[in-house]
């Protein structure tokens, strides 16, 4: 196959004597804006638009400075063309014109030179990620945009109107995970954060429980099938129709995912819950982690989702350190993660969270409103993220995407 080099200029030439004369169909570059504009040694510069009517049957090689190439190889995606290269990898090559001739016929030999440069180019952005990362403030970042902005304040408005909802019960949720990192690092969302979680202190996570089955539905899920606790199974379309209005209360092993329904969208998402456990203060936390390393190997044996949220809860209630008052000792629920404070990144820890860095609860700026989070924020994060004043590895990522919303 012949080679079309996208860029005419220093670098076109440059790729033009390393390739040689006569693998060289024509060159493509962004700005002639007709094919008979112009020439260059003795080969026709094409227009982006005839290089989508001809690209499949040439190899399209990438000769621009590197900043220029990254913007080139997103037009090519958007135009569904893959059959690129990036001529920054072959400069220093010191094969012949006819070495490569033979090369660009041999199927193996190309798809092998589109792999090492995809290889190539995602090196070069890795190194710029961590060049970024290095040198950037994170707490210093812009908030999302567009409609992942949109659905941040979605959520806040959702939120709001749950807890009126609740608000006979005067419980405390307050900040964890991902919006607790917001909280301390930008007053309101990690910029590409699109959920909110809540944490509970038991009493108040089960005063909560049992107003949502007087008040609210309570299901548990496998699949796209939805359970009632009296034993009735739904399709997932089928809820807001037989719920309308309604408050649903997603009961799984880890956590409580609150939902509505509602005739138009079906139903939205609103939080997910977490519980937290006092421990007794003689608890040794070598006993606490080899009694949830056996009760989460327990349940991994139970088939369904509502049976292991039971057979989690007897273990709970059944273990005389679980304490129903405060102590010293404070940590995620058996319910929450499988016990570990940070899920499974962070399974090793040698000390309880300390009940006197958490209580008492404090109001924190949060976006336009505020919410309760714990007393020492710092503290609390420590045990969940080896370091939650770095940037993640999922930077950028919108982790659930519920309505599409992406990162801008």
């Amino acid at each position: 196959m012949k080679l079309i080099l996208f860029g005419a200029g220093f670098f076109g030439k440059k790729a033009y004597s390393l390739f040689g004369e006569e693998n060289v169909y024509c060159f493509c570059d962004n700005a002639v804006q007709s094919d008979n504009e112009k020439t260059v040694y003795g080969k026709q510069v094409i227009t982006f638009d005839t290089l989508m009517k001809i690209y499949q049957q040439y190899i399209i090689v990438i000769c621009l400075k590197f900043d220029f190439s990254l913007e080139v190889c997103r037009q090519l995606d958007d135009a569904g063309m893959e059959n690129y290269l990036v001529y920054e990898m072959f400069s220093e090559c010191g094969k012949t014109s006819d070495e490569w001739k033979v090369l660009f016929q041999e199927k193996t030999a190309v798809d092998r030179m589109y792999k090492e440069s995809f290889r190539y180019l995602a090196g070069k952005m890795r190194a710029q990620l961590q060049y970024l990362k290095r040198h950037a403030d994170i707490t210093a970042l812009k908030p999302a945009t567009g409609e992942l902005r949109k659905r941040q304040y979605r959520l806040l408005d959702q939120a709001a109107e749950f807890f009126a909802f609740v608000k006979e019960l005067d419980i405390m949720p307050f900040l964890v995970y991902g919006n607790l990192i917001g909280a301390v690092r930008h007053q309101g969302f990690v910029p590409w954060d699109d959920d909110l979680d809540f944490g509970l202190v038991r009493n108040d996570y089960e005063k909560l429980l049992q107003f949502a089955g007087e008040n609210c539905v309570v299901l548990t899920k496998c699949d796209e099938v939805w359970a009632e606790y009296n034993g009735e199974m739904l399709k997932h379309s089928e809820l807001y129709k037989k719920f309308p209005g309604k408050y649903l209360f997603y009961l799984r092993p880890d956590f409580i995912q609150v939902l509505k329904c509602t005739a138009d969208q079906g139903n939205y998402y609103v939080m997910d819950l977490w519980a937290y456990d006092f421990y007794r203060n003689e608890y040794d936390i070598s006993d606490y982690k080899k009694w949830i390393e056996r009760v989460n190997a327990e349940a991994e044996t139970i088939g369904s989702n509502r049976e292991k949220v039971e057979f989690i809860r007897r273990e709970r209630e059944n273990n005389p350190m679980v304490s129903g008052e405060m102590t010293d000792h404070f940590f995620p629920g058996i319910d929450n993660f499988g016990g570990y404070p940070g899920g499974g990144a962070m399974k090793e820890f040698d000390r309880w969270i300390p009940a006197k860095e958490i209580f008492p609860l404090k109001q924190v700026k949060y976006e336009n409103t505020s919410f309760w989070a714990p007393k020492n924020m710092e503290v609390m994060l420590s045990f969940a993220y080896k370091n939650y004043m770095e940037f993640p590895e999922d930077m950028g990522f919108v982790t659930h995407d519920a309505e599409g919303a992406e990162a801008e």
